[in-house]
């Protein structure tokens, strides 16, 4: 008698169909990730920038704004993610940013992600 060595062709066709499919997913949504963590650096950069030093949220949400269309993050909107929070009773105890939302795409056909972000910074006075 022949013993079968290996896989045949149906094993392989499903093999490669299933990393075929984790492929595509991954090259949809690692997309997503990118964008976040230039959001996140963008926030994290508030922290020691001397531009932002008394400021109220209006200028510093316009900052944060401009920096996003630099760094070609069109996708999320800033008068809806980003929330601030007084640090103290005053304005002068600096903030708390809150950047929060999620972000939506097609994988493939009518199957679609969704992704939720949320990062928080603190600007001091």
């Amino acid at each position: 008698m022949h013993k079968q060595h290996g896989l045949s062709m149906v094993s392989w066709l499903i093999v490669i169909s299933f990393f075929g499919t984790i492929a595509i997913s991954a090259l949809n949504i690692i997309p997503s990730y990118l964008n976040y963590f230039s959001a996140r650096s963008v926030l994290n950069s508030l922290e020691s920038d001397a531009i932002v030093k008394g400021k109220s949220a209006e200028e510093i949400k316009t900052i944060i704004s401009a920096r996003f269309n630099t760094n070609n993050l069109r996708n999320i909107n800033t008068s809806k993610s980003i929330v601030f929070k007084n640090r103290g009773a005053s304005d002068r105890a600096g903030y708390k940013v809150i950047l929060s939302y999620e972000d939506r795409g097609r994988i493939i056909g009518n199957l679609f992600f969704v992704t939720v972000f949320q990062h928080e910074v603190e600007i001091t006075p």
